[in-house]
């Protein structure tokens, strides 16, 4: 559940939440040595090795440390913090280190359930219309059915024709923008975006149907800053 500035998280949901963090940019080393040591209450030891993506790790009853870099590392923090799914304190001091903002624990009022809250921190963000997400970040494989029906019914066929279209059998079509007509390459950037006459603005030229990971950007304050938004600027 979403207020203005607040996320409400079941504790499943924090952990993909969380998850999705982990996946989505290449291995924080300095969040993931302080969520190892939440995690492990320090019974684990973590060692960084200056200039790279990995971590040495001493597992308790272990006689030798563990190396783990990209994706495996990624993979192992996931599978971690799986692990404290019980535990809703940790799993909370966790979802306050890797948002970087403010988290409470509180009883869900409908379920009796303990939920996470969460500030997005996005109560001070404002578009500068710089066009970076648009023109620089990746969303290839975000692209969900609902956005592609939305344009069925809208009889939208110049924006579908930079959808690439992947059945699957017996699973889900996949979906993927955005591909060149006729072809399977990707173009860079979107489309549709066009600068501003004489400003150094930039215009969505879909804007009222452009799909949910164009309307859900950024995601909060600290995904702003890590993919370089400058909305909190102002």
């Amino acid at each position: 559940m979403n207020t203005e500035d607040q996320i409400l998280l079941t504790a499943q949901e924090a952990v993909r939440a969380v998850c999705e963090d982990f996946q989505q940019y290449d291995p924080q080393i300095l969040l993931f040595s302080e969520i190892i040591t939440v995690a492990s209450d320090g019974c684990m030891v973590v060692q960084r090795e200056a200039g790279t993506d990995g971590l040495w790790l001493h597992f308790p009853g272990k006689s030798r440390m563990r190396w783990l870099a990209a994706e495996e590392l990624i993979a192992f923090m996931c599978k971690l913090v799986n692990q404290v799914l019980p535990d809703i304190e940790k799993l909370a001091a966790i979802c306050s280190r890797v948002f970087r903002t403010t988290v409470q624990v509180q009883q869900d009022p409908d379920s009796n359930n303990h939920v996470i809250r969460l500030s997005t921190g996005m109560q001070d963000f404002e578009c500068q219309q710089c066009g970076r997400c648009c023109q620089t970040l990746i969303y290839h494989d975000s692209l969900s059915a609902e956005d592609v029906k939305a344009w069925q019914q809208a009889g939208r066929e110049d924006i579908l024709k930079w959808v690439g279209v992947f059945p699957k059998d017996g699973q889900e079509t996949i979906y993927r923008v955005w591909m060149k007509p006729g072809t399977r390459d990707f173009v860079r950037g979107c489309p549709f975006l066009h600068r501003k006459p004489h400003e150094n603005r930039w215009l969505c030229g879909i804007h009222d149907v452009k799909p949910k990971f164009c309307r859900q950007y950024p995601l909060s304050r600290k995904h702003a800053l890590m993919t370089g938004c400058p909305g909190f600027n102002t």
